[in-house]
């Protein structure tokens, strides 16, 4: 196995800790600011039947059960054994017209072929007056390859909601540069240090304390994020009356 592929597989034992302990949120500074924002997202915006979209290992659970009547998880195959639907987001018969109150839709658009497709498709099962809350990356390392087809500017996912016919009522950065070169420390430092029997605890601790929660002050003040955002939160409703333009699929 090649040195990277050696990183690749000791990075994700140590994420499958940190899952197991429901502390994912943790592992890198992006992560641990994305988490913040999209939970507060969700406590002010997210409501009755609840579809998570690309839900994945479903890292917000805990919150979803606390805010919505019922969660239904979508994704386009079911890595965790508890995805209900296994659909693709850019077509979804399965699912019919505006069926939920709020979708969430966490770093998965800049793995679709047609995120606008996509998009559109979400804002089809959304009821008048629903929410989308996405989350998609700006500065990030390849991932998922090669399935890793894009990243957005706040520009580019405003068009997309709108071409959508949603109503856009929220969009921040969840992060800057330093947050950005952050995330490839602690990759790192978990890649090595943080994958050994003895030093691994330690290593771990380490990387919490300064990479994640030290850094996330010195992002909070140098890190530039309206002109190097790491990330960005939308949250875009479906008005009540529709706007006339018709929305193809």
């Amino acid at each position: 196995m090649s040195l990277s592929g050696t990183l690749r597989r000791r990075r994700q034992g140590v994420e499958a800790t940190y899952f197991a302990r429901k502390r994912l949120h943790t592992v890198s500074l992006p992560r641990f600011r994305l988490h913040g924002f999209t939970t507060e997202a969700l406590r002010e915006y997210g409501q009755g039947d609840l579809l998570e979209v690309g839900a994945g290992l479903s890292p917000y659970s805990a919150t979803l059960a606390a805010v919505a009547d019922r969660v239904t998880t979508l994704d386009i195959e079911d890595r965790s054994g508890t995805v209900d639907l296994i659909a693709d987001v850019q077509s979804m018969p399965e699912v019919g017209d505006e069926t939920f109150d709020t979708v969430l839709c966490t770093q998965v658009l800049e793995h679709i072929p047609d995120p606008a497709r996509a998009v559109r498709e979400i804002a089809r099962v959304l009821r008048p007056g629903g929410c989308l809350i996405a989350t998609v990356p700006h500065l990030s390392m390849i991932h998922e390859a090669p399935h890793d087809y894009f990243r957005f500017t706040e520009y580019g996912l405003t068009y997309l909601c709108q071409e959508a016919d949603l109503v856009v009522e929220r969009l921040v950065p969840t992060g800057g540069l330093v947050s950005f070169l952050a995330h490839t420390a602690s990759l790192a430092m978990l890649s090595t240090l943080g994958s050994l029997p003895l030093l691994g605890p330690l290593a771990r601790l380490a990387n919490y304390l300064l990479l994640v929660r030290g850094m996330d002050y010195v992002d909070r003040l140098f890190g530039a994020p309206s002109h190097f955002p790491r990330d960005y939160l939308v949250v875009a409703r479906k008005p009540n009356e529709p706007s006339g333009r018709r929305v193809t699929p």
